[in-house]
Protein backbone atom coordinates (compact mmCIF):
# COMPACT_ATOMS: atom_id res chain seq x y z
CA UNK A 1 0.00 0.00 0.00
CA UNK A 2 1.39 3.28 -1.08
CA UNK A 3 1.87 6.18 1.97
CA UNK A 4 -1.08 8.28 0.74
CA UNK A 5 -3.18 5.22 1.16
CA UNK A 6 -1.72 4.48 4.62
CA UNK A 7 -2.01 7.98 5.69
CA UNK A 8 -5.69 8.37 4.62
CA UNK A 9 -6.69 4.98 6.51
CA UNK A 10 -4.14 6.15 9.48
CA UNK A 11 -5.95 9.74 9.26
CA UNK A 12 -9.55 8.27 9.27
CA UNK A 13 -9.07 5.75 12.21
CA UNK A 14 -7.92 8.65 14.34
CA UNK A 15 -11.66 10.46 13.34
CA UNK A 16 -9.08 13.24 11.03
CA UNK A 17 -10.13 14.48 7.71
CA UNK A 18 -7.31 15.26 5.52
CA UNK A 19 -9.77 17.89 3.35
CA UNK A 20 -11.01 19.82 6.29
CA UNK A 21 -9.95 21.94 8.90
CA UNK A 22 -10.99 20.28 12.44
CA UNK A 23 -12.37 22.39 15.44
CA UNK A 24 -13.23 20.34 18.46
CA UNK A 25 -13.45 17.10 16.66
CA UNK A 26 -15.53 18.35 13.61
CA UNK A 27 -14.85 19.49 10.14
CA UNK A 28 -15.04 23.43 9.64
CA UNK A 29 -13.60 24.81 6.61
CA UNK A 30 -12.69 22.76 3.10
CA UNK A 31 -8.42 23.04 2.79
CA UNK A 32 -7.42 24.12 -0.88
CA UNK A 33 -5.12 22.08 -2.61
CA UNK A 34 -2.03 24.19 -2.57
CA UNK A 35 -2.75 23.83 1.46
CA UNK A 36 -3.22 20.00 1.30
CA UNK A 37 0.09 19.88 -0.14
CA UNK A 38 1.95 22.07 2.34
CA UNK A 39 0.39 19.10 5.48
CA UNK A 40 0.99 16.28 3.67
CA UNK A 41 4.60 15.75 4.63
CA UNK A 42 3.62 16.89 8.21
CA UNK A 43 0.95 14.05 8.03
CA UNK A 44 3.42 11.40 6.76
CA UNK A 45 5.86 12.39 9.72
CA UNK A 46 3.29 12.05 12.23
CA UNK A 47 2.58 8.24 10.51
CA UNK A 48 6.61 7.41 10.53
CA UNK A 49 7.65 8.93 13.87
CA UNK A 50 4.24 7.84 16.11
CA UNK A 51 3.83 11.31 17.35
CA UNK A 52 -0.06 11.91 18.01
CA UNK A 53 -1.99 14.45 16.23
CA UNK A 54 -2.92 15.57 19.99
CA UNK A 55 -1.34 18.89 21.35
CA UNK A 56 1.87 16.74 23.00
CA UNK A 57 2.27 15.03 19.92
CA UNK A 58 2.18 18.34 17.66
CA UNK A 59 4.71 20.27 19.80
CA UNK A 60 7.00 17.09 19.53
CA UNK A 61 6.47 16.68 15.82
CA UNK A 62 7.39 20.36 15.79
CA UNK A 63 10.66 20.07 17.52
CA UNK A 64 11.71 16.65 15.42
CA UNK A 65 10.86 18.78 12.38
CA UNK A 66 13.32 21.21 13.69
CA UNK A 67 16.12 19.00 13.99
CA UNK A 68 15.09 16.66 11.10
CA UNK A 69 15.20 19.64 9.03
CA UNK A 70 12.42 22.57 8.37
CA UNK A 71 11.68 24.36 5.30
CA UNK A 72 13.66 27.43 4.72
CA UNK A 73 9.82 29.70 5.10
CA UNK A 74 8.47 27.67 7.80
CA UNK A 75 10.10 30.79 9.53
CA UNK A 76 7.08 31.09 12.36
CA UNK A 77 7.89 27.22 13.42
CA UNK A 78 11.85 27.99 13.65
CA UNK A 79 11.88 30.58 15.63
CA UNK A 80 8.73 31.34 17.26
CA UNK A 81 6.73 27.99 18.45
CA UNK A 82 10.82 25.93 18.64
CA UNK A 83 11.44 28.53 21.03
CA UNK A 84 8.89 28.45 23.17
CA UNK A 85 8.76 24.74 23.33
CA UNK A 86 12.18 24.91 24.92
CA UNK A 87 10.96 27.38 27.47
CA UNK A 88 7.88 25.75 28.65
CA UNK A 89 8.74 21.85 27.77
CA UNK A 90 12.44 22.18 27.76
CA UNK A 91 12.85 17.75 28.35
CA UNK A 92 10.35 17.01 25.65
CA UNK A 93 11.45 19.87 23.41
CA UNK A 94 14.59 18.58 23.73
CA UNK A 95 14.39 14.35 23.70
CA UNK A 96 12.30 15.34 20.55
CA UNK A 97 15.07 17.56 18.59
CA UNK A 98 17.52 15.06 19.38
CA UNK A 99 15.48 12.45 17.93
CA UNK A 100 15.32 14.96 15.03
CA UNK A 101 19.25 14.99 14.58
CA UNK A 102 19.34 11.57 14.10
CA UNK A 103 17.22 11.14 11.55
CA UNK A 104 15.68 13.08 8.09
CA UNK A 105 12.74 15.27 7.72
CA UNK A 106 10.84 14.26 3.81
CA UNK A 107 11.01 17.84 3.08
CA UNK A 108 13.41 17.87 0.81
CA UNK A 109 11.50 14.97 -1.03
CA UNK A 110 9.23 15.27 -4.13
CA UNK A 111 5.50 15.18 -3.45
CA UNK A 112 5.03 12.88 -6.20
CA UNK A 113 8.00 10.28 -5.81
CA UNK A 114 6.75 10.10 -1.76
CA UNK A 115 3.47 9.47 -2.78
CA UNK A 116 4.46 6.08 -4.74
CA UNK A 117 6.93 4.59 -1.87
CA UNK A 118 5.07 2.55 0.70
CA UNK A 119 5.81 3.14 4.59
CA UNK A 120 8.68 0.77 4.94
CA UNK A 121 10.28 2.56 2.56
CA UNK A 122 9.34 6.08 4.10
CA UNK A 123 10.35 4.85 7.12
CA UNK A 124 13.55 3.75 5.79
CA UNK A 125 14.32 7.14 3.91
CA UNK A 126 13.71 8.74 7.69
CA UNK A 127 16.03 6.51 9.34
CA UNK A 128 18.96 6.74 6.33
CA UNK A 129 17.77 9.80 3.91
CA UNK A 130 18.18 7.29 1.10
CA UNK A 131 15.03 5.25 -0.34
Amino acid sequence: MDIESELKRHMNGKGLHEDHFMLFGRPQLKIPQWWKEFFFKHDVHHLVTGFGTDLTGELKLLCWEVGAGMPWYMVGEKYIKFPLMFFFKPSLAFTAFKLGRTQNSLYPVNGDVLRKKTLEEVKHYVETGRF
